[in-house]
């Protein structure tokens, strides 16, 4: 889940890497200041916010340092044959953070609604909302996708 908060910032799987890392040695640094263990997952998450908003912040202090910005390298990804991960991920990635957070956790690391909807912030019923407007906007992306092939 970090990982992906991650790399939602940077869509660079190496630095989300490095990033994520940061993040889980910060958390240890500062385990002193969680107060409440249930809350661990959420306290997480905003630790990896707050380190990826620092991180893009710091990129483009080095892009407009440089004269002649270098073009970052996309980690390579695996695509099938039709292209249909691709789009895929291009879709996921242009949904709101939070419905992008709460599919990534309930669907993609496969963690119970509860525990995901506790990493996202959000009320039970909220948490099913998003998800189901996250569902709702993927597959009207994905029928326009359809119709425009046909």
């Amino acid at each position: 889940m970090i990982r992906a908060v991650c790399y939602d910032h940077t869509r660079n799987l190496a630095d989300a890497q490095d990033l994520a890392q940061d993040v889980f040695l910060g958390a240890y640094e500062r385990l002193d200041r969680l107060h409440r263990l249930e809350s661990f997952g959420r306290w997480l998450v905003g630790i990896a916010r707050r380190r990826c908003r620092e991180w893009r912040r710091q990129a483009a202090r080095d892009r407009r340092r440089q004269a002649h910005p270098r073009a970052i390298e996309e980690a390579p990804t695996r695509v099938d044959n039709d292209g249909e991960l691709a789009r895929l991920g291009t879709l996921l990635a242009g949904l709101p953070e939070q419905e992008r957070l709460a599919l990534h956790a309930f669907y993609l690391q496969e963690e119970s609604a509860e525990e995901a909807r506790s990493l996202v912030g959000l009320s039970r019923s909220g948490f099913y909302r998003v998800l189901k407007q996250a569902r709702a906007r993927l597959r009207r992306q994905l029928s326009d996708d359809q119709e425009s092939i046909q």
